[in-house]
């Protein structure tokens, strides 16, 4: 096993993660007064080192809460530091940061398994955080059964569509597969592209992938599968491909998914600009992160809304896709509990009702939900509230597949979307699929990428 393989991933990981807070605010209104968090008294007087993304979206709501802290604690300075490294440089400092932010994912569980985080069992346990965050949050926090990560806010994914588009047809937002694939097919007897991809982005395309594993499989077998421990040969794997290129096939998506954008792929949906388009290939509906939406103008964002992906199978789990971002510790960190104090303070409730506070009531910014559920859900946006409400009904919450599969397995999955959008006659061998990302499986085995 080796901690190097993690920085050929993080410079990609790392920028998305920053984009993800530069194109989208927190929340919005003002919280209503909290029970004060308890800190320990007895803590020795040091200043603690955290380590935060270089973001005024998140870093100036933040200063609000660690102010708090240090009113409450004012033997502790919090040294905040922002990013000029890759995380897991960080990790390997001697000595490392006291606290760092970080997000669910491949870097994340790696570096547990490796020694390199603090189990923060202890924080869980004195903030009654396993009722605060339910189960969802509790269960990917958790690495061979300890918990190394406090984790503080979430995003949400969804199907965008045309609100004026589905009017014109009497169509409604579907919930079960069949009620999904109508809406495409009216769509298209109509003269309607149904669907755009953002062919360019495999982040965004790869949604795909989660979501149809997710509802065709269930979400403990996406999990083992991008954990490395499932075979990309297994017949439950052909049935994902096989759901995607019928899809492909019937002409759901826009002809060329390759040159499409994630921008251009929401801009494809707009219809407000026929003045002068933004996107001249046309569609109705997009896979897509919360904040690819965001980006729009608000009057073009104005015409869209979102539904959950649909089931396929009401029997089983439901699965959602989250970015959740939080806390950790690093394992040689100098002060320990120092550190626990302002990880339990930040991932208290009163600390993330101050940061609402401070982001105002533009709903146009639609940003991350918090973790702790004890907070005034007025303060939400509508779509905040939906994309909340999406991932807490979920069973499971995991991160989406770029962020959770080490950079061999996502050179293979980059052939992989090649091979579905390459502009060629050839049909798509899904066996050639499913041998590419095995034959990547197999290499990152061999690498030390996978956790034993």
């Amino acid at each position: 096993m080796t901690f190097a393989n993690l920085r050929a991933i993080l410079d990609l990981n790392f920028t998305l993660f920053l984009l993800f807070l530069a194109t989208s605010a927190l929340l919005a209104g003002c919280g209503r007064q909290q029970d004060e968090t308890l800190i320990p008294v007895d803590l020795t007087p040091v200043a603690i080192t955290y380590i935060t993304p270089n973001s005024v979206i998140l870093t100036i709501p933040e200063q609000v809460a660690i102010d708090r802290f240090q009113e409450r604690a004012p033997g502790i300075e919090i040294d905040s530091q922002p990013f000029q490294r890759n995380a897991a440089d960080y990790l390997l400092d001697t000595p490392p940061a006291d606290v760092m932010l970080l997000w669910d994912g491949y870097l994340l569980r790696n570096a547990a398994t490796q020694g390199l985080l603090s189990d923060l069992s202890d924080i869980w346990s004195e903030n009654n955080l396993n009722d605060a965050y339910g189960d969802q949050f509790r269960d990917l926090s958790r690495v061979d059964g300890t918990l190394y990560f406090v984790p503080a806010g979430f995003s949400w994914m969804g199907i965008y569509y045309n609100k004026e588009i589905f009017g014109r047809y009497g169509l409604s937002p579907p919930q079960t597969w069949d009620e999904f694939v109508r809406i495409c097919d009216t769509l298209l007897v109509n003269g309607e592209t149904p669907l755009s991809l953002a062919g360019q982005n495999p982040f965004v395309s790869n949604l795909w992938f989660d979501y149809l594993n997710m509802r065709l499989n269930g979400p403990e077998f996406h999990l083992s599968l991008v954990a490395g421990r499932q075979s990309y040969t297994d017949e439950r794997v052909a049935r994902v491909w096989e759901h995607w290129i019928s899809l492909l096939d019937r002409g759901y998506f826009v002809e060329r998914p390759n040159a499409t954008s994630e921008f251009s792929s929401m801009t494809a949906l707009i219809r407000g600009d026929a003045d002068n388009p933004l996107n001249q290939d046309k569609a109705v509906m997009a896979l897509a992160p919360h904040f690819s939406a965001g980006e729009l103008p608000p009057v073009f964002k104005a015409e869209l809304d979102f539904f959950q992906f649909p089931l396929t199978n009401a029997d089983l789990p439901v699965g959602e896709v989250a970015i959740t971002f939080g806390y950790v510790i690093p394992a040689d960190a100098t002060n320990r509990p120092q550190a626990s104090a302002f990880v339990g303070f930040m991932g208290s409730a009163e600390a993330e009702e101050l940061q609402l506070q401070q982001i105002g009531e533009d709903d146009n910014n639609v940003g991350y939900a918090p973790v702790h559920r004890d907070f005034d859900r007025a303060l939400l946006s509508v779509a905040a509230k939906k994309g909340e409400q999406i991932v807490r009904n979920a069973d499971d919450v995991s991160p989406p597949l770029f962020l959770a599969i080490p950079d061999t397995m996502q050179s293979g999955f980059n052939q992989v979307l090649w091979l579905l959008f390459r502009d060629t006659d050839t049909p798509i061998d899904i066996a050639e699929i499913q041998s590419t990302l095995e034959d990547a499986r197999q290499k990152a085995i061999q690498n030390g990428e996978y956790a034993p």
